[in-house]
């Protein structure tokens, strides 16, 4: 589960400093395998789904790749940069969370949206399709059918099409991890609702009276 006080932290550290760092641990991926076919080339049984790591100190998050280029740190501890998105992409990626990222439920769900975010990180044509252009992707273990790969593709091009289309409020903060050897990363937070706002701000301004007649009382 992703520990929003992490993120947030380092959101704000972003905004504060040019390079601000994260130091954060590998631990698992909740996903299953795909075949990717890349300008021709195809890559098989890549593990692809959401990526858990451990930041010192214990917290834990979600992160997604956005570099299909390097591989990912297996072990030790990590320092990673906060970085930032182009325009179409940040609109794209926040898209694909904000209408997406809270129905995932399953290993295979991971994957697929795994799948959206290297669609939208990497296909040099104007269309998000996964199953066309420069990056192509398809389901695959040991039972596939072609059934199956056909909803896998279904899965993700949805997740796609609902992102590309999505003018809704930015529902998350994205924030992008940097490291010069292994993959990129894109980690979110959530956006408070407007009325956690008005609570917080509620909150405070009771804090403030209850502060300002405890002082008139002494």
């Amino acid at each position: 589960m992703m520990n929003k006080i992490l993120v947030s932290a380092l959101v704000l550290a972003a905004g504060s400093a040019s390079a601000a760092v994260l130091d954060i641990e590998y631990t698992q991926t909740l996903g299953t395998e795909i075949t990717m076919v890349t300008d021709g080339a195809v890559s098989e049984d890549y593990l692809s789904g959401g990526m858990q790591y451990k930041a010192l100190g214990g917290a834990s998050f979600e992160a997604f790749c956005v570099e299909i280029g390097q591989s990912y740190a297996l072990a030790g501890v990590q320092s990673y940069t906060a970085g930032s998105f182009g325009s179409t992409q940040s609109r794209q990626l926040q898209g694909l969370f904000s209408t997406s990222y809270g129905l995932l439920s399953s290993d295979l769900d991971r994957a697929a949206f795994q799948t959206a975010v290297w669609e939208i990180t990497h296909e040099q044509s104007a269309q998000l399709d996964a199953s066309q252009g420069s990056y192509q992707f398809a389901f695959l273990n040991a039972d596939s059918t072609a059934q199956e790969d056909t909803a896998f593709l279904n899965k993700v091009n949805g997740f796609l099409d609902a992102a590309d289309s999505y003018q809704g409020p930015a529902k998350y903060q994205l924030t992008k991890l940097q490291h010069q050897d292994y993959q990129d990363l894109v980690t979110v937070t959530a956006v408070p609702e407007p009325g956690t706002y008005a609570m917080l701000l509620a909150g405070l301004g009771l804090v403030g009276f209850v502060a300002r007649r405890r002082q008139r009382a002494g």
